[in-house]
């Protein structure tokens, strides 16, 4: 603290000694002191969870100390959490404290100004007695022209009194808690418990997703191996969520594994995005089909419906020449019509596109992504001159290139991260030093920051 504030010593004419005493400040420079402590219990239960967690103990003594360690981690812990409560009640009483007795500085002042007042004006007037009135002075006491002061002050003795006994209840009943776990802390002790063999599994679980990504990237998996990689990314991310919040793992991973997802997200999208304009595509390749093979019949045709037209429309004609030529002009007409709509059936059960296992690869494994897009490709190289499936071929570039950076994305990312990072299946493997800092930078209990 930068210094303690000065508060009167002589409260006449209202008391003898100070109503409300207390140092605020004092109690303020304790809870600065409560808060280091708290600080320092954790870093050495922090310390000591290393110990009761290192696989470099060895010898007789080495599983009773590493037993030790984990019970005194947990105390120490649970001593600073209670530390913890402990001075934020106290900054609570603290702050009332000095509010109560800024009031009653102020109600001394007032009432020592009526009764310099009042002498005054007894040392001139007999008898006739004009009296000041303070802030808290209400004029009903004739007798005693310091009664409303009195009455006010009084007020703050009982409010005084009142706070005190709040927050001091507060704190003896975190002085009786007899460092019982809270729920937090009970569940806390659990991950501990298991931290080393949720590590395993959820390092497990984040490998098997790598292999399948590498595994798509020569063959297509059947649907289901697909859906097993999404839900084993909601399993790691489960798993690094729950030893994040309990200080025994980094919210670096939990990030990671979010974004891992994000990327899964996008490239689903992209990819349903891109088999809509296909079809839309399709559907416009298909009418486009049919126009072109009615109009290259009716070209055909041409003549046909010419000398038909002309016998119908001359005079001379006879009735059954109208007739025939009648007939010959719907028969054309007919062939016209079947010749489109075979060309649009054949459009329709055109299959798509197979594409090569580099295409595949650069699509991230996604065969389906590659062969939607050359068939789109296929089809506008098709009908260059057929406004409609120019325009509902439109987009597919973008799709497929969201598609090919989220897959890029999340590749790059648990690329670093399993050749750079540690891992508990492969204890053995490479790591970069630098990494495993950053990520333990990053490593904070729930509930710890205060």
């Amino acid at each position: 603290m930068t210094g303690h504030r000065r508060r009167p010593r002589d409260w006449h004419p209202l008391a003898a000694f100070d109503p409300v005493p207390g140092d605020p400040d004092a109690i303020l420079d304790e809870v600065a002191h409560m808060r280091q402590v708290a600080s320092i219990l954790r870093q050495e239960a922090k310390d000591l969870r290393v110990i009761g967690q290192g696989d470099g103990l060895k010898g007789r003594y080495a599983d009773a100390l590493r037993h030790g360690a984990d019970g005194l981690e947990v105390h120490l812990r649970e001593t600073a959490e209670r530390y913890e409560r402990v001075h934020g009640h106290l900054t609570g009483w603290a702050h009332a404290l000095e509010d109560l007795q800024s009031e009653a500085d102020r109600i001394l002042r007032n009432a020592q100004t009526v009764a310099e007042f009042d002498a005054s004006d007894d040392r001139h007037t007999k008898g006739d007695h004009h009296h000041a009135k303070g802030d808290d002075h209400d004029g009903k006491g004739d007798d005693d022209p310091l009664a409303g002061h009195r009455a006010s002050l009084a007020k703050v003795v009982a409010q005084r009194d009142e706070r005190a006994a709040h927050f001091g209840s507060l704190i003896r009943h975190e002085i009786d808690d007899k460092i019982k776990d809270s729920p937090w802390e009970w569940f806390k002790d659990r991950v501990d418990d298991w931290s080393a063999t949720i590590s395993l599994v959820v390092d497990a679980m984040s490998w098997t997703a790598t292999v399948i990504a590498l595994v798509a990237l020569a063959t297509t998996p059947a649907g289901w191996v697909a859906g097993l990689a999404v839900w084993l990314a909601v399993g790691v991310l489960a798993g690094h969520s729950l030893l994040a919040a309990a200080g025994d793992g980094s919210w670096a991973d939990v990030a990671m594994d979010i974004f891992g997802l994000l990327t899964m997200q996008i490239g689903t999208r992209a990819l349903a995005q891109l088999r809509s304009v296909r079809n839309a595509t399709k559907l416009a390749a298909q009418l486009a089909a049919e126009e072109e093979a009615a109009a290259n019949s009716a070209r055909a045709t041409r003549s046909v419906r010419d000398r038909t037209s002309a016998v119908v429309n001359r005079r001379g004609a006879t009735r059954a020449e109208r007739a025939k030529a009648r007939h010959d002009r719907n028969i054309a007409r007919a062939a016209n019509l079947r010749a489109g709509e075979h060309a649009s059936a054949q459009e329709a059960a055109a299959p798509i596109p197979e594409a090569s296992r580099w295409e595949t690869v650069r699509m991230g494994g996604e065969k389906e992504s590659m062969r939607l897009h050359k068939d789109i490709v296929r089809m506008r190289s098709s009908y260059p001159n057929h406004g409609a499936v120019q325009t509902a071929s439109e987009g597919a570039e973008g799709h497929k290139g969201r598609f090919q950076a989220s897959w890029a994305a999340a590749t790059a990312v648990d690329g670093w991260d399993k050749g750079a990072g540690s891992s508990d299946l492969f204890p053995r493997k490479w790591q970069y030093g630098p990494y495993g800092d950053f990520k333990g930078r990053y490593t904070r209990e729930v509930g710890s920051s205060w």
